[in-house]
């Protein structure tokens, strides 16, 4: 870690020469330096072209500081360094930095929200709104619970530093952001795989599709499974012993890592990749329904709100250019850790808006697709025949043909199979499901 500036530090050492108020630069730095600095100090600055009193010299010397940084990584322990570093940083009048109210605000604010939307889906699959609870609900649920976690961690983090200079931390504070980081990343990948794969879910109960669309489905399900087993793992065991992770910051812990900046990097591509498949996987059919225009864009943005997603994490990914490269973790750490917990929040509100239709109509909001109240004549759900529980239709069995009523015809978003014009209206998302024989 290199230190600039510590050759302010000229008036502690030579303090004779200058005379000194009670508050004076040099009262400062006398408390402030470590003695294994100021031993720096002493050998070095004599050699200097700067006198005590320059400071501006002292500052802005680059040989000098780097000599003085060689000195101090050689003499002093990590955290000695960076109580060094803070005083060369405090003499020189350099602004002190503190950010920690982002993470805060980022991860209480969209948890609030990413919260608010899981309640409304859930609401959706109590029996009264007409629906039963499906393998997309409970994968969310358990995604939900894993995003909870980084979520509270957010205050955690702020509350210990996350978004200061980490030389202006004490020793245990750096310890904890470190900590409370890694435990952070852990939950981050497995709530990520769980959000895909609620999505992957709810695919397969809306569409009642071909053979090789299942198995394209089963396939992503097992590509993003392995996805996370492995970078939760990798994660896991990025340090050996695994307590170094976070005790790294002490001299007297031995230990060694793995190239986590590359592991962080690899895994945003992947994790890039994976959402463009999920995001190019119903585009083909949805592409070829026979139906207005307006409403074939209406139901393929539905199926496209994880773009949202793979937005978040592309630049996601360009903060990590300044992790990989970072001597200042708690500084350069705080966009990565916002930008995860954005993904995280972002995702679970993109995996649950699809199926807040239901909720929508069973309320009775017209606006979004609901006719409760407002008939001009009967209709038939196909619930009668060939439906289960969940409101959908069942495979094997022919059920009624939904038709709108009268003056309901442009709030309905029928998904007709363009191979043999077969339709089923599926209550549970508000949309008819697809049949198709290929």
């Amino acid at each position: 870690m290199r230190f600039s500036t510590y050759a302010l530090t000229a008036m502690a050492v030579l303090s004779h020469a200058v005379p000194a108020a009670a508050s004076s630069p040099t009262e400062v730095a006398m408390q402030m330096f470590p003695p294994c600095a100021l031993l720096c100090l002493k050998e070095l600055i004599p050699q200097s072209a700067c006198s005590p009193e320059d400071v501006p010299c002292l500052c802005t010397n680059v040989p000098l500081n780097t000599q003085l940084a060689g000195c101090i990584v050689q003499s002093c322990t990590k955290y000695e360094g960076l109580m060094s570093k803070n005083a060369s940083m405090t003499m020189c009048g350099v602004p002190v930095r503190n950010e920690t109210a982002k993470p805060l605000l980022i991860g209480v604010i969209g948890g609030a929200v990413a919260l608010t939307i899981f309640g409304l889906r859930m609401c959706s699959g109590i029996p009264a709104g007409g629906r039963t609870l499906g393998w997309d609900d409970w994968t969310i649920v358990i995604a939900m619970a894993l995003t909870m976690p980084p979520t509270i961690f957010a205050v955690t983090l702020s509350n210990n530093g996350l978004g200061k200079d980490m030389w202006t931390l004490p020793q245990k504070q750096i310890e904890n952001v470190l900590f409370y980081y890694y435990l952070g990343e852990l939950f981050y990948f497995a709530a990520l795989t769980a959000t895909k794969i609620s999505i992957l879910f709810f695919m397969l109960r809306v569409f009642s599709m071909s053979k090789r669309f299942r198995q394209l489905v089963y396939g992503t399900m097992a590509l993003c499974l392995g996805y996370g087993i492995a970078f939760v793992t990798c994660t896991a065991l990025q340090c050996t012993p695994v307590n170094y992770s976070w005790e790294q910051i002490d001299s007297n812990k031995i230990g060694t890592c793995n190239n986590i900046h590359l592991q962080g990097w690899m895994s945003a591509i992947f994790n890039i990749v994976i959402d463009l498949i999920i995001l190019v996987l119903p585009l083909k059919k949805l592409a070829e329904l026979q139906m207005k225009l307006r409403k074939k864009i209406m139901i393929m943005f539905m199926f496209s709100l994880g773009i949202f997603v793979t937005i978040v994490s592309v630049v996601r990914l360009r903060s990590l250019i300044v992790f990989a490269n970072s001597q200042n973790i708690t500084w350069d750490y705080t966009e990565a850790a916002w930008w995860s917990t954005i993904e995280l929040h972002v995702g679970i509100v993109c995996a649950c808006l699809p199926s807040l239709r239901s909720l929508f109509m069973a309320l009775g909001v017209r606006m979004l697709g609901s006719t409760n109240g407002h008939s001009k004549g009967p209709r038939s759900t196909g619930m009668k025949s060939g439906t289960n529980k969940s409101g959908l239709s069942s495979t094997g069995e022919k059920s009624a043909k939904s038709v709108p009523r009268q003056g309901d015809e442009s709030d309905f978003i029928p998904l007709v199979d363009v191979d043999n014009g077969k339709s089923n209206f599926n209550e549970s998302v508000g949309v008819y499901r697809l049949h198709s024989t290929s």
